[in-house]
């Protein structure tokens, strides 16, 4: 990480969040309207973008792959080992999100109890007859389509090789897999490809220097195989890598050597496009309960919201100046020098495909 820092690949952003309009400690708990400190209200908001439901039931990268879609362009888009909402968009415009597992695609039916069994499979589900039921056909169809995406990436997926030495880590298998699928892309003939990885353990209580020397390791480490990768594969120019969370930790330690939830947080922007080496937002002066964003114990109201990231971040995907308020709908609650450009966040260059993943 302090590598790709001081080289210009990476930057971060200060004290950024969940916000719904900006607030101060007076109003803060009357304006916001995601429910803070609590992991499921404030993850879910994070993959969203979208506290005022103005796009209900989807999330930004979901978002942004619709306007990609409706622009004419072919976008992939992947979650490592669960679903994940940050990928959903509008019903019917993008493809469906692959959920793939860490350690790879597998082989539908490798160990067949009879001969031909994926074949009797296919025929058994592609037969039909004038009076078949809606929801057996809609079931087989299904069934027909994960077959044949399953066939179409295990084959695309035995033909990879990757070079950087992945750690056999949670995160480190996640992203060997998302390198090995960007390494397939002119295979799936894609214009864009998003992406969802996550690790969790960082929700430290107790013992929080033991267990950050240990989460600070795995992410390191995996970074660096995932960007040295990239680079072999002479496409780190046109990924870029946003790290989100659902919320910062308190400043102030509990009785158990650990801290609890907090709301503003600092996190990591990286790629061969990112005008790296910088800090962006405001990071707080005064870091106290008596600042005017000390809430109590270390925890610090945001000055960035996530939307001031992901308007940079479609912008640079390519997406259209009149659909980006479908990716962030709720950016003009900011003002408009809060929000950021994809001038603010990455070098003056014209790239033909990019492949991003939060």
């Amino acid at each position: 990480v302090a590598q790709m820092y001081n080289e210009g690949d990476l930057l971060f952003f200060a004290n950024t969040g969940v916000m719904t309009v900006p607030v101060t400690k007076d109003d803060y708990w009357q304006l916001t309207v995601t429910p803070l400190f609590a992991h499921n209200h404030m993850q879910r908001e994070t993959m969203r973008i979208d506290p005022l439901e103005e796009k209900s039931n989807t999330g930004v990268i979901g978002r942004m792959s619709d306007a990609l879609t409706g622009q004419g362009l072919s976008v992939g888009s992947f979650s490592i080992d669960h679903n994940s909402i940050s990928l959903i968009g509008e019903p019917g415009i993008s493809s469906t999100p692959f959920i793939i597992s860490q350690n790879g695609v597998t082989e539908f039916s490798p160990a067949p109890s009879g001969a031909n069994m994926s074949q009797s499979i296919k025929d058994l589900n592609a037969a039909t007859e004038p009076d078949s039921g809606y929801f057996g056909e809609t079931w087989s169809e299904k069934v027909l389509a994960s077959i044949n995406d399953n066939e179409n990436l295990y084959n695309t997926l035995q033909g990879t090789t990757i070079g950087a030495n992945f750690p056999e880590t949670w995160l480190g298998r996640k992203l060997r897999t998302v390198a090995q699928l960007i390494s397939t892309r002119v295979e799936r003939g894609v214009d864009r490809d998003m992406f969802y990885v996550d690790i969790g353990g960082f929700d430290t209580h107790s013992d929080v220097r033991e267990n950050l020397i240990n989460r600070f390791t795995e992410v390191n480490d995996a970074i660096g195989a995932f960007a040295q990768e990239l680079k072999d594969m002479n496409v780190w120019d046109m990924v870029t890598t946003v790290q989100t969370s659902d919320f910062a930790r308190t400043l102030a330690p509990n009785t158990g050597d650990g801290t609890d939830h907090a709301w503003g947080g600092n996190y990591m922007f990286f790629g061969g496009s990112v005008a790296g080496g910088q800090v962006k937002g405001t990071y707080p002066e005064d870091l106290t309960d008596d600042g005017p964003l000390g809430l109590g114990r270390g925890r610090l109201i945001p000055k960035t919201p996530w939307d001031a990231v992901f308007n940079g971040l479609a912008e640079w995907v390519g997406v259209d100046a009149a659909r980006m308020l479908d990716i962030c709908p709720n950016k003009n609650a900011f003002p408009t020098g809060d929000i950021f450009s994809a001038a603010d966040l990455f070098v003056p260059t014209v790239r033909k495909q990019r492949y991003l993943r939060k």
